[in-house]
């Protein structure tokens, strides 16, 4: 009796999933999707930064600024240093006790410093809200480098050639930049084309990573020892064993920034867009606050930085469906 009921019950489900009316499946394609202008965009950038010159100015020397080339003039260590290299590659100059010297007042001495183009590093998101109108959060990273000269001087001259030594300095300078900005894209322009607007906040942070001086020869070549400008004796004078100090030179600053470009889209997903960046700013670079001239009595003053830029944009698949 027991197998006659159960032999009952297997044959009704059967026979109820068979008078089941078959169902089409229907595939759902990617080009099936109804997109709406809301979730986020990722993108990766690089390009070109031109860092303003008034900043690089750390750089040159100065004994207005905190780091500059009296901190290794005044250390008798290096100053016998550079006084043997001298007599050995100007042999026209007559070495005498502290003769040799800084001519500030020399032509090639770089009071007008600037930095060299360098690479610009970009990451960064935004988020759609509505109607063209989104909210970006973006991080860069360029390494910035200047480089300047300044004559020395001799108290005694052999001959009537005056061949006077030439030191190079050369500042390398870290500066990391984090903007929130509000951006519009011009959404109806164009089809694939579209202009786009940021405006926003900055935060950024700069150090000096290197600063460093050498001597060089009557062709331009570096010659003798190669000595740093950024003091990691933390204020003592050099001396040979002396202990070295980890030590920070720069610091966090804020400003404002700005973008615009075009956005042009090879599809939903992916995106070219050909950016000028721009940002009104203060670093951590502090410089020259004790100068005679009163453009530079601020040391750190709000400055004008651009750059080029090519961003990579990929929008994201789950959020930007409706």
């Amino acid at each position: 009796m027991r197998k006659l009921i159960l032999l009952t019950v297997t044959s009704l489900l059967t026979l109820s999933l068979f008078a089941q009316p078959e169902q089409e499946v229907i595939p759902i394609h990617f080009s099936d999707t109804t997109w709406c202008d809301r979730g986020f965009d990722f993108y990766i950038g690089g390009g070109m930064f031109i860092g303003n010159k008034f900043n690089a100015n750390y750089y040159n020397g100065s004994n207005l600024n905190e780091n500059n080339l009296y901190y290794i003039f005044s250390n008798q260590y290096w100053k016998d240093e550079m006084d043997q290299v001298i007599n050995e590659y100007y042999h026209d100059l007559q070495m005498g006790s502290a003769s040799l010297e800084l001519d500030p007042g020399s032509d090639i001495y770089n009071w007008d410093n600037h930095y060299k183009l360098s690479m610009l590093i970009a990451l960064g998101m935004r988020y759609k809200i509505r109607k063209g109108w989104g909210l970006s959060l973006s991080y860069s990273f360029s390494r910035l480098t200047s480089s300047a000269q300044c004559l020395l001087s001799s108290d005694q001259l052999l001959g009537n050639e005056m061949r006077l030594p030439v030191m190079a300095i050369v500042g390398k300078e870290d500066r990391s930049t984090i903007d929130f900005s509000a951006s519009y894209l011009f959404s109806k322009v164009h089809k694939n084309v579209k202009p786009f607007l940021e405006l926003g906040v900055q935060f950024n942070y700069a150090k000096a990573k290197s600063f460093k001086a050498v001597l060089l020869d009557k062709n331009g070549k570096a010659v003798g020892q190669e000595y740093t400008l950024l003091d990691p004796y933390n204020g003592e004078s050099y001396y040979p064993g002396a202990q070295t100090y980890d030590i920070t030179y720069g610091g966090p600053g804020f400003g404002f920034s700005g973008a615009a470009g075009l956005k042009i889209a090879f599809n939903k997903r992916v995106s070219i867009d050909p950016t000028f960046y721009c940002y009104m700013g203060r670093t951590g670079i502090y410089q020259m606050k004790n100068s005679p001239n009163p453009e530079f009595r601020d040391g750190n003053k709000f400055t004008f930085n651009y750059g080029v830029l090519v961003r990579v944009v990929m929008s994201d698949f789950f959020f930007s469906r409706r």
